[in-house]
């Protein structure tokens, strides 16, 4: 049986988009606690079929939404699938050539983008393309001979994000401005050698853009221009051991930008 799994972002059938969960937060803590404009009009973010409930924050989790026992999923809907394993999800990757890595982001990019691509995937639902072959948030793993399906893990970057995330991989995403860094260090043969950090920044309430994390990216240079927003997909984990959370790539091709 799979675990019951949280949500921090919903489909809100009232836009027919997708929206966050510190969106209902904020109404509730401005309105005593009530959130009526969105009880029974939430659904999960993926499928925009199974419909969420708002859980209160506890002493060991924060504010989430979850699913209600009543409700069902879309067939083929990732949520619907125990995640996958850091070691499954290396695999996985590391057998991908860059191009398919690529269309595996690209993909899940049309997926976790669906407000911009709309019409796109209406078009998906109504030629049923969420099944579990086509679902580009799941992964296929050999168990004993039996192939089972696992989802991968995800996460928006403009989501409170801190150690209690865990360093699980998965999916990172949102729309962001970034900028390159250059860096020189020296290496154990005490050979000088020159290395690039891609530094994201995201979009606030307000309409601030704020310093939000660093990748690492060796000696790939990103060709990206700080006045221009773009839409970002990794693969990757949350690294805490800095004083400024970053994200560790699974693999250096684990990354596509694209320009809005």
């Amino acid at each position: 049986m799979v675990k019951s799994k949280s949500f921090e972002e919903f489909y809100y059938t009232k836009t027919d988009e997708n929206h966050f969960i510190e969106e209902v937060v904020d109404y509730a803590i401005a309105n005593q606690g009530d959130y009526s404009p969105y009880e029974g009009f939430m659904r999960c973010p993926e499928c925009e079929m199974a419909d969420l409930f708002l859980v209160s924050k506890s002493s060991s989790a924060r504010t989430h939404l979850k699913k209600k026992p009543t409700s069902d999923h879309r067939e083929g809907c990732s949520y619907m699938y125990e995640y996958a394993s850091k070691k499954l999800i290396e695999k996985y990757v590391e057998n991908l050539n860059y191009d398919k890595v690529q269309d595996k982001l690209d993909s899940m990019m049309r997926m976790l983008f669906k407000n911009t691509h709309r019409q796109s995937r209406q078009q998906d639902h109504n030629q049923k393309t969420t099944k579990e072959e086509q679902n580009p948030m799941l992964i296929h793993g050999d168990k004993k001979e039996l192939q089972e399906v696992k989802a991968i893990r995800r996460k928006s970057l403009t989501s409170w994000i801190d150690a209690s995330d865990g360093t699980d991989i998965r999916l990172l995403y949102g729309k962001v401005k970034l900028e390159v860094t250059e860096k020189e260090a020296v290496n154990k043969k005490g050979k000088k050698f020159t290395y690039y950090l891609l530094k994201l920044w995201t979009e606030n309430k307000l309409g601030e853009w704020k310093y939000r994390t660093q990748i690492y990216r060796g000696s790939n240079k990103d060709d990206v221009e700080f006045d221009k927003v773009y839409q970002i997909a990794v693969i990757g984990k949350l690294n805490f051991k800095w004083k400024w959370w970053q994200i560790d790539l699974v693999h250096p091709s684990a990354v596509r930008i694209r320009e809005v």
